[in-house]
């Protein structure tokens, strides 16, 4: 997904992309696709950057800000689209967070939460900023989300697959969750650069990515190509999933309609999540407790620094 969006933003002519991943590899593999691809034109690879961070662990992440900060002084969309898929083993990040959780949500919240003053930079008169977090479907999977567990280190749920997927879908639960308490905070802010900053959440599609290898550990190698068979067949394409991300972060309408810390759905379509993602206390909560998580690793005024 990551490389459909950006070569969907190479296409329709941004200036620059920068790309954070864990693999460079994925990255150098994805930069010989654009430069042949027709219709995009690197100029000599200025368009493009790479910036590698593991969204699991809060350290790098500010790493990759400060990074980021030396390549630019302004962002006009940021798109958090990086995911650890359903896992069949129970992980913990550098900081004792439950390791999709980390990555999935507590990492893009330290990221954009970081980047705020380039994205305020970003606005200008005549144009506005946007936030796009992608969720998922399995978010429904999720209907109780205790603070307290996002430390375990052994498994919440039983059988086994269902707590991989119960996982997964707590971290996309949690992504709804910091995408309306955003949406809020930024609209509250004396900063009039805050209320032209649009954050919203979307679930892609059923798409066969890298990240539905993860069935195999669950269902051995055939049956888990089995599953991604019939999900390419059945499910969405990589243009229909990058849709949706390229409609929240360009389209008039969203600012028009004034789309702020909602939920959209292939392609592009307004969608109500669970009851439990419109709980703005829950949202205020994780929020404290994520924040709380940064502070202790990265100090005090961490955002600022």
């Amino acid at each position: 997904m990551n490389i459909e969006i950006t070569t969907q933003l190479l296409l329709h002519g941004t200036e620059k992309v920068i790309v954070i991943a864990r693999s460079e590899d994925k990255y150098t593999t994805a930069l010989e696709e654009w430069r042949h691809h027709k219709g995009i034109s690197l100029e000599n690879d200025t368009r493009t950057e790479f910036v590698k961070c593991d969204l699991g662990d809060i350290r790098d992440v500010k790493v990759a800000v400060e990074k980021i900060k030396q390549l630019t002084d302004r962002i006009h969309i940021l798109v958090c689209n990086a995911a650890i898929s359903i896992q069949n083993e129970c992980k913990r990040s550098p900081q004792n967070i439950e390791r999709v959780f980390a990555t999935n949500c507590v990492g893009h919240q330290v990221l954009a939460t970081s980047l705020l003053p380039l994205l305020k930079n970003g606005v200008t008169p005549s144009s506005d900023v946007r936030i796009v977090v992608t969720s998922s479907s399995f978010h429904f999977w999720c209907q109780q989300l205790d603070l307290d567990l996002l430390s375990s280190s052994s498994r919440v749920k039983w059988p086994a697959l269902y707590d991989g997927i119960w996982r997964y879908g707590r971290s996309k639960l949690g992504n709804i969750l910091f995408v309306k308490e955003l949406s809020r905070r930024l609209l509250v802010d004396k900063d009039p650069a805050s209320k032209q900053i649009y954050v919203n959440s979307f679930f892609p599609g059923n798409i066969v990515t890298d990240q539905w290898l993860g069935w195999d550990s669950y269902f051995g190698s055939f049956l888990g190509w089995l599953i991604r068979k019939v999900g390419s067949c059945l499910g969405q394409s990589l243009e229909d999933g990058a849709a949706t991300a390229l409609y929240l972060a360009a389209s008039r309408e969203v600012r028009e309609q004034n789309h702020r810390g909602q939920y959209f759905i292939p392609i592009a379509t307004l969608c109500e999540p669970s009851a439990i993602s419109g709980d703005m206390k829950l949202a205020r909560d994780l929020w404290d407790w994520i924040d709380a998580q940064a502070t202790e690793t990265l100090g005090l005024d961490w955002q600022y620094q």
